[in-house]
């Protein structure tokens, strides 16, 4: 299924961590430690973990050296998810952000919420945009106030220096960040930005329009602009300034790939439309 979820009532989706999350409050994933329920671990001897509560009866009577064994679990724990959103004037293109930028982080916020987890919103431009922010929640019809906040703002301005705010806002403990944004920021930038999430799991989710880089016409006018500046000109579109064109806008998505493999980091292309099934997909490789 791909396309506008909120055409739909949304439904949640799953997702898998790359990490035991520490932490008191009782979640959906498995978390450090060990605890009287949750995920089963291993049998260990009752020497090691003196609980008779959890004695195994059946495995125990298989042992041939009449040891005791007792059931380890893994607790579940929750953790923060936030969706940490490019708001500079390049995004504007297409009406990415009130379209498929609203429906992935509403989607988001309610799959966070149905798995007992916290989301929060951070909307950043050349500073944090407290009209498209929200701080970590855990409510009922928290996606749609998500929405709301992103139907409403307008991506404007240069820079996106909002979004170190942001992660310096974010929770000390290990979190799951989804770096929502077009990516044509300095990569000295992005390496910076990257260096300040370090504690946390980042999902990059790179938001790209195919008119932009493939739909381009052979011949003709065809207007430019900068969407940061507001800078507009006419350019007379060739072929070979077409494939110019493609084959630098190949080349930059390389480097931003090479960029966040070096990292450890797998990208989510959000291109055009919301695809709610290749993204469940994708959060389930963890």
């Amino acid at each position: 299924m791909s396309g506008k979820p909120g055409d739909e009532p949304l439904q949640p989706i799953p997702y898998r961590l790359r990490w035991r999350p520490e932490g008191i409050f009782p979640g959906a994933h498995p978390g450090h430690g060990e605890g009287a329920e949750g995920e089963f671990r291993r049998h260990v001897s009752l020497l090691r973990l003196p609980d008779p509560r959890r004695i195994d009866l059946r495995v125990s009577l298989r042992d041939p050296h009449g040891k005791l064994h007792v059931r380890q679990f893994a607790p579940r724990r929750a953790v923060p998810v936030a969706a940490l959103v490019d708001l500079s004037g390049s995004m504007r293109f297409g009406d990415a952000v009130a379209g498929r930028v609203a429906d992935l982080c509403a989607l988001l916020a309610l799959s966070a919420m149905r798995a007992g987890d916290s989301f929060a919103l951070f909307g950043c431009d050349a500073y944090l945009r407290e009209e498209a922010s929200l701080p970590l929640a855990r409510r009922r019809g928290l996606e749609e106030e998500v929405r709301r906040r992103l139907d409403a703002v307008q991506p404007q301005g240069r820079g996106t220096a909002g979004l170190m705010e942001a992660a310096e806002r974010l929770p000390h403990r290990c979190s799951l960040v989804f770096l929502i944004s077009d990516f044509l920021m300095p990569a000295a930038e992005l390496e910076s930005l990257l260096d300040a999430l370090w504690r946390h799991e980042v999902v990059p989710v790179v938001v790209r329009d195919s008119s932009v880089e493939e739909r381009l016409p052979r011949w003709g006018l065809v207007e430019v602009g900068d969407l940061e500046t507001g800078a507009a000109r006419l350019v007379f579109m060739r072929p070979s300034l077409r494939e110019r064109w493609r084959r630098e806008a190949r080349a930059r998505r390389q480097a931003l790939e090479t960029l966040f493999v070096l990292r450890g980091l797998r990208a989510i292309d959000l291109k055009d439309a919301l695809d709610v099934e290749a993204l469940a997909r994708r959060l389930m490789e963890g």
